[in-house]
């Protein structure tokens, strides 16, 4: 074999082994409302991710204080959840989720939404 083709088969091999990697894991698709969006009503928190996950965390907060919602852990995998959060307050909203991917590992991460029942017409879902 010629030393170029040696080269380019180890570097296609290479790829094939990071592959399945890449796609166990599970990010965060959309959501609703989007990140860094300003909103002027949210009834639900909407999340979907780019294949089944178990949801085991979803947390929303106004600096330090936790706002309630009706969230509970998933015992079966889904790519879409929407949980109820009534009485979210105007400001600035952190969402931290965590989901178990397929492969088991868990992912986290976060967002942030800005509650504005002032302005009209922009409903986050």
């Amino acid at each position: 074999m010629q030393p170029k083709r040696v080269i380019r088969s180890i570097a296609v091999f290479a790829a094939m082994l990071t592959l399945p990697a890449a796609y166990a894991h599970t990010p965060l698709k959309n959501s609703s409302p989007s990140a860094d969006s300003t909103v002027s009503e949210v009834a639900a928190i909407e999340v979907e991710f780019n294949g089944p996950v178990r949801l085991v965390r979803l947390q929303l907060t106004q600096g330090e204080v936790e706002i309630p919602t009706e969230f509970s852990a998933s015992a079966e995998p889904a790519a879409f959840y929407s949980i109820t959060a009534p009485g979210i307050p105007t400001g600035e909203i952190t969402v931290e989720w965590a989901a178990i991917g397929a492969d088991g590992h868990t992912l986290t991460d976060s967002f942030r939404f800005t509650m504005d029942p002032g302005i009209a017409g922009v409903a986050g879902n």
